[in-house]
């Protein structure tokens, strides 16, 4: 499709929620929803920001997903934050994997109580992106929270990023 509109921009992102697993087969549907990415890079719609959110299938979209964080940069913490905290509990792992590697992009403390629940997913990738995405919070609670999580954590990779989280988070309260 050489040129689209934002109506059928909207379409496929809404035919598309989310995407499966990258296959072969997926890559020319992949090839659209980048021409998608663009066309809400170059032509911002708050619509686009739910459906976004939710699209991501299992893998890496063939290096598309880590790229829709730019759209989203085109909008607003009070625009992004209430869907971005309803896609964090998404059933999809590759939804709860992609938006909590954003939340990072979007400290809100009111993407607190999701990330907390993340904290406990069984895939120690989206637990590190939470123990990220909480670090970037200010926050007096997410210290005990990191705290907390850190004891009840079993992945050494994932207690070594809680604990580069809580020195860095030290080092950031002891400064005035």
């Amino acid at each position: 499709m050489k040129y689209m509109n934002s109506a059928q921009a909207i379409m496929f992102l809404k035919d598309n929620q989310p995407f499966s697993k990258d296959t072969e087969e997926k890559f020319e549907v992949i090839k659209k929803y980048n021409d998608v990415r663009v066309h809400f890079l170059n032509h911002p719609d708050p619509q686009c920001i739910p459906l976004f959110l939710n699209s991501f299938g299992e893998g890496s979209g063939f290096g598309v997903y880590q790229l829709i964080e730019d759209v989203l940069m085109k909008f607003s913490i009070e625009q992004v934050v209430p869907h971005l905290i309803s896609a964090l509990k998404s059933e999809h792992i590759g939804v709860r994997y992609w938006c909590t590697h954003i939340a990072a992009s979007f400290p809100a403390p009111s993407l607190i109580p999701p990330l907390s629940n993340l904290l406990s997913d069984p895939d120690p990738d989206i637990r590190c992106a939470a123990v990220t995405a909480l670090s970037q919070i200010e926050d007096d609670r997410v210290i005990g929270i990191l705290e907390e999580f850190q004891e009840k954590e079993g992945d050494p990779d994932v207690i070594d990023l809680i604990q580069e989280a809580l020195n860095e988070s030290k080092i950031d309260a002891a400064i005035p």
